[in-house]
């Protein structure tokens, strides 16, 4: 039974939840059916997903930061059991028993950048399991930056004493080239892309009429991507990423250059962390305050439904004609499709993960680029859009046989290490 960490697909983050799939997906393709997942709920409880026709099983088990140890789901007190042996703690057994110790970090999350309690949470599950012995592999992800020379350190002995590390852009692996040294290893540090360019789609039960209609056909239909997170609390946004404009006036800039370049188009609007509206990241709220913006043009754009889920997302995404988008699995969902897109950036994750798939030269970034400028560029890439989609099928192709080549290499990994766990691992089960 292998384990994942960073992944929690109960968050509300549909690109979290896409990584979970995706890697969940990938290793039950590959012979790898007994998963853990760490989430934020209580106990261990088995699912079964359908994904793409297969089903994989998943034991979630709950482990995460909290300050109530006395559960054996936060934290620390699940780090201390693992430290005695696993005694009474269903979480510390599963990680002991695990074969391997996957992590993939939120995709972005390794790093002392969202401040030290996060870094401490996400790196503390790395530290158990190079100093239990456990095979770590790190999934594809972005790796720092460590702002401290302590946090360097820990990420450091964490990164050296993994048995595999994958990073999802260029970038990455340089700072990972640089901050191990002598300790880099080729055979175990290598680049790899994000793991939701597999991610499958599925067919929503339901949608709203008007879209609906839209999807079918009747004129093209672009999507554009709205960040809770830079919207709906502007000045504290612009301070924290330094952006150079108010992120709602510059998707309305964008989204009325298109609205009037094309009198056929219709936007949908596409929540893409589809928490409770009243949560100051939740995208729908910054969705609806942008769609009251558009009033005069009301009857060519409409939100999606806020319970979506991350395959479901990427089926509607996958119809439209061209997106845009500031959540950065959003738009992994569109150009994985083949669908054109240009990425907002709003730090460096965007654009490496962009350029390890072909298409660095499809974002802009929000730190430099006013209004004015993102509008010109999306209404560049719009009427460039038929171009960027021959581009994306000559390019998906490989970008799809990477994510699979890696997860074939992880899984060959897992599959390795597990009758060495095996006695364990069904002592745990029983």
């Amino acid at each position: 039974m292998a384990i994942i960490f960073g992944a929690a697909p109960d968050t509300g983050n549909q690109g979290v939840t896409a990584l979970a799939q995706s890697a969940v997906h990938a290793l039950a393709q590959r012979g790898v059916t007994d998963v853990a997942l760490a989430d934020n709920g209580r106990g261990m409880r088995r699912e079964t997903w359908r994904l793409a026709g297969l089903d994989c099983p998943v034991r979630r088990v709950g482990i995460g930061p909290s300050r109530r140890l006395w559960r054996p789901e936060a934290l620390a007190t699940f780090a201390a059991s693992v430290r005695l042996g696993g005694i009474g703690n269903a979480g510390a057994r599963a990680f002991l028993a695990a074969p391997a110790v996957l992590d993939v970090s939120g995709g972005d999350s390794f790093t002392d950048l969202y401040g030290q309690r996060r870094f401490d949470a996400i790196t503390m599950p790395k530290e158990l399991a190079v100093a239990s012995g456990r095979p770590l592999i790190l999934l594809p992800q972005t790796i720092g930056p460590f702002r401290s020379a302590a946090n360097r350190e820990r990420g450091r002995r964490v990164l050296a004493g993994a048995a595999m590390v994958w990073t999802r852009d260029a970038a990455s692996l340089a700072a990972l080239a640089a901050l191990l040294d002598e300790d880099f290893d080729p055979r175990r540090h290598r680049a790899g892309v994000d793991m939701a360019v597999r991610l499958p789609a599925t067919a929503p039960a339901a949608l709203p009429e008007e879209v609906g209609a839209w999807l079918c056909g009747g004129g093209p239909v672009a999507g554009l991507n709205v960040s809770g997170l830079l919207a709906n609390r502007p000045q504290e946004a612009r301070v924290r990423f330094g952006l150079a404009a108010d992120h709602l006036a510059v998707m309305e800039g964008l989204a009325r250059a298109l609205l009037a370049a094309d009198p056929a188009l219709r936007i949908v609007l596409v929540p893409h962390v589809t928490v409770d509206p009243a949560h100051p990241e939740a995208d729908v709220a910054a969705c609806h305050a942008l769609e009251a913006r558009l009033g005069d043009h009301a009857s060519r754009v409409a939100t999606l439904p806020n319970d979506l889920t991350a395959t479901e997302l990427k089926w509607v995404i996958g119809r439209l004609a061209w997106f845009c988008g500031a959540r950065m699995h959003s738009t992994v969902a569109a150009f994985s499709s083949g669908v054109p897109t240009l990425g907002l950036a709003y730090s460096g994750k965007i654009a490496g993960v962009f350029e390890a798939c072909g298409i660095g030269g499809a974002v802009a970034d929000l730190r430099r680029e006013g209004a004015g400028d993102v509008a010109e560029r999306a209404l560049a890439s719009w009427r460039e859009r038929a171009a960027m989609a021959g581009l994306l099928a000559r390019l998906r192709d490989a970008m799809l046989r990477r994510a699979s080549e890696q997860m074939d290499v992880i899984a060959g990994a897992i599959l390795r290490a597990t009758p060495a766990a095996s006695a364990l691992a069904a002592k745990v089960a029983a």
